[in-house]
């Protein structure tokens, strides 16, 4: 069993099997099921799903696969894809690494943002001088004046290390002691 999250679509690609195949989808809204035919498709869009490779031996229920291998994750023409690929069953003389069943999934990747477009300047407003602004430097609170050195506040005080202590509280009164200035 696979995770994976968002929308994706599940392409059927191969199958070299006797046994039915199948793709198995299941989350947060149910199972779809994928049938290993060359061609179909599912379409799944949530935020966490899974997926298992099933075959069905004769007179018997539906398995998941013994192997599922995830191929590498490719990226073109804004697509990601990956191929999965799965071996049913094994049987005596039959290589460990062999291929029954074949799918892909494909993510659409989000278009590159849009860059708005430059406004053009007058030239009446270029020659209108501009008082200096502060800005920020970096993130310690440092101000400084478009280069010009820093210059920094002054420390904070910090309350005495051994504070006085509270004034107890009268048993059955609900009054709150004064709040400490820290």
């Amino acid at each position: 069993m696979l995770r994976f999250h968002g929308a994706w679509r599940i392409t059927v690609v191969g199958k070299n099997a006797s046994f039915d195949q199948r793709a198995v989808v299941r989350g947060p809204y149910g199972t779809r099921i994928l049938p290993g035919r060359v061609g179909a498709t599912l379409e799944v869009d949530e935020d966490s799903w899974t997926l298992t490779l099933e075959h069905h031996l004769w007179g018997r229920s539906w398995q998941p696969n013994l192997r599922v291998t995830p191929g590498p994750v490719t990226e073109r023409d804004g697509v990601r894809s990956r191929l999965l690929t799965s071996n049913d069953c094994h049987w005596p003389d039959k290589p460990l690494d062999y291929v029954n069943f074949v799918v892909r999934l494909d993510q659409s990747l989000a278009p590159a943002p849009v860059l708005a477009p430059v406004r053009a300047v007058r030239a009446a407003d270029s020659l209108q001088p501009s008082a200096p602004r502060a800005i920020r430097t970096s993130s310690s609170g440092d101000v400084g004046d478009f280069g010009a050195p820093a210059t920094r506040p002054a420390p904070a005080t910090r309350p005495a290390a051994n504070p006085a202590p509270r004034p107890a509280q009268a048993p059955g009164t609900n009054a709150r002691p004064a709040a400490t200035p820290w």
